[in-house]
């Protein structure tokens, strides 16, 4: 072997126990800094422990009952209510039931109006009204059982629990806003819009679509809005009611779809419009009967649904019946029957938008008969 050849070899392997060196150096030092970062956070999390030991002997401890002593003591639930305040004493003889004009209304207090349905002994008496004269009524808890706006819920829920049947939610279809003509982008500042009351869920969900405009909101009685809007009294006008489905028989346009607008920002969450509340002063047992009650007469008119039809057609106005169809169709669903998470979690989110943009006050728990902090 030529010497060059021999010097090459060696250089070769003082290269490869450098690099070998190296290496181990590489993952001595990895191991070392890891292990210093495991200590750290040890240290740290005694000092804590610490920290918390000596607090726990400073303050004095709760005074556990000698029966419970050696059992596990539960934490108190979160209080998502007020407290009750003194409750008008209910009335005597039938339960009072209130609901609201609009046809989705009717139909599903037909069965119990007609006594279709079961109700044991009880006996109702419904009572028909504009939802913003019940959201007043239910202020002096004049009503068991009544139908208000999800937006004014947090008002009323000193006094009245959730239903989770009975309610109203627009399923990608819901609150229609239409003017005589296209509003542009350089009007929304400052428009002009009937709403059917300004607190009602439908405003609210108004103001979340463009959270940045102020916009100038007029109540207005629902059956008024699109007659309003098409004699040019305002600009625009937000429709809940059956004109939902006729607005274009009024020359009017759509500008948005706030049901549609809704599920798509929230991934597929219905848009919650009215909900039905009990007295929260009525025992739980109740509460229980006078809700399976609404139930089924929701699922009968559900089943019966041409003579449900029928009998809601009184109350129609100049509507025909395939408005009516229509339009029940839109509201009246499986979310009706039971709203379930979907739909807890539609109106627990239109609160919670609206805390964010500073519509409301406060993120209001939406609190259900049944939820186990409200009984």
């Amino acid at each position: 072997m030529h010497a060059a050849e021999v010097a090459l070899r060696r250089w070769q392997e003082i290269r490869m126990a450098a690099k070998k060196k190296a290496a181990k150096k590489k993952v001595a030092k990895k191991a070392a800094k890891k292990k210093a970062a495991a200590k750290k956070k040890a240290a740290k999390k005694a000092a804590k422990k610490a920290a918390k030991k000596a607090a726990a002997k400073e303050a004095p401890a709760p005074a556990v009952p000698e029966e419970v002593a050696d059992e596990e003591v539960e934490e108190e639930p979160v209080e998502v209510l007020p407290p009750m305040p003194r409750m008008p004493k209910r009335k005597a003889g039938p339960i009072t039931l209130a609901y609201g004009t609009a046809a989705d209304q009717a139909f599903m207090v037909y069965a119990l109006a007609t006594q279709q349905v079961d109700t044991e002994d009880r006996t109702y008496e419904l009572v028909r009204r504009e939802v913003q004269e019940l959201e007043a009524e239910a202020h002096d808890v004049v009503h068991d059982i009544t139908t208000i706006s999800f937006g004014g819920y947090p008002a009323l829920r000193d006094r009245y629990l959730l239903l989770a049947c009975g309610g109203a939610y627009g399923d990608h279809r819901g609150p229609v806003l239409v003017a005589r003509k296209p509003v542009r982008a350089g009007e929304v500042e400052g428009l002009e819009v009937a709403v059917p009351g300004e607190d009602s869920a439908a405003a609210l969900a108004l103001r979340l679509w463009l959270p940045q405009a102020h916009l100038n909101l007029k109540a207005m009685p629902v059956r008024e809005i699109a007659l309003r809007v098409r004699a040019g009294h305002v600009r625009a006008g937000l429709l809940v009611n059956e004109d939902i489905v006729t607005y274009r028989n009024h020359n009017l346009v759509r500008i948005v779809d706030l049901g549609q607008w809704w599920g798509d920002r929230t991934e597929g969450l219905p848009v919650a419009i009215t909900a039905n509340v009990v007295r929260r002063d009525i025992p739980p047992e109740e509460r229980s009967k006078l809700a399976l009650d609404l139930k089924r007469s929701i699922a009968y008119a559900l089943g019966h649904r041409e003579e449900a039809l029928d009998w809601a057609m009184q109350f129609a106005g100049k509507n025909d019946r395939e408005t009516l169809d229509r339009y029940i169709a839109r509201y009246v669903n499986d979310l009706s029957l039971d709203c379930g998470e979907r739909g807890r979690q539609a109106a627990r989110l239109l609160f919670q938008e609206g805390a964010r943009h500073r519509f409301l006050p406060e993120a209001y728990e939406p609190v259900y008969h049944g939820d186990e902090a409200a009984t």
